[in-house]
């Protein structure tokens, strides 16, 4: 099983058809899209991650006409369900999964408005990829090779030395509660000063949490 991670940018037309008003909008962002469903009569529900003045995307919401229902919760952050009339570049998406690939879910929404689509299927699936992509559209590849679980690929970007202090720091007890080992503790089982246990431990856990807390 193959996996194929790329960031996909429109200069026209946006995968949500509030997307484009985003792009100029400094009071609210989207973060991610955590589920997507085609429905019977042809509409998308789609379930995105938003962050700011909820207020605001609420009116910018109302006002787009190819939204046909919308709700918001939270304040400051929160989700946004909504059903709408898909853009070409969403159903193209949303078609091309059928039957060939799934779509990793949550989609990032990375700063500059792009979408970070993680691909999973058989090898085949990828060989047919468009040559050519829609007018203002471009595809920016990320990441290509053997699917590993979201969780697996966080600690697949660690070094081989950090995976070594990780797993000295799990094994001798310095994550229990309470803890059960020292930065000193992990140093003297691998021979290196306390200091660098600290800096690799601090390193991993920003790696980690980063992955996991928005």
């Amino acid at each position: 099983m193959r996996a194929v991670t790329v960031v996909v940018r429109s200069a026209g037309e946006a995968f949500h058809p509030v997307g484009e008003r985003l792009r100029e909008e400094r009071r609210v962002t989207r973060e991610a899209i955590h589920a997507v469903e085609q429905r019977d009569d042809g509409t998308i529900a789609t379930l995105t991650e938003v962050r700011g003045d909820l207020d605001r995307y609420r009116a910018i919401v109302d006002e787009a006409a190819s939204v046909h229902e919308y709700a918001v919760s939270g304040d400051g952050s929160g989700y946004c369900y909504s059903r709408v009339e898909p853009t070409p570049p969403l159903e193209r998406l949303v078609g091309r999964s059928r039957g060939e690939f799934v779509v990793e879910l949550p989609v990032e929404v990375t700063d500059d408005g792009g979408h970070r689509v993680t691909m999973v299927g058989p090898e085949g699936a990828f060989a047919s990829a468009p040559a050519e992509l829609p007018d203002g559209v471009e595809m920016e590849l990320v990441s290509m090779g053997p699917y590993r679980p979201r969780v697996e690929r966080v600690f697949a970007g660690l070094t081989d030395r950090q995976h070594e202090v990780l797993a000295t720091a799990v094994r001798l007890g310095y994550y229990e509660t309470p803890r059960e080992a020292t930065h000193e503790d992990v140093a003297g089982e691998l021979d290196v000063e306390a200091g660098t246990v600290g800096k690799h431990l601090r390193s991993i856990e920003s790696r980690v949490f980063a992955a996991y807390v928005p």
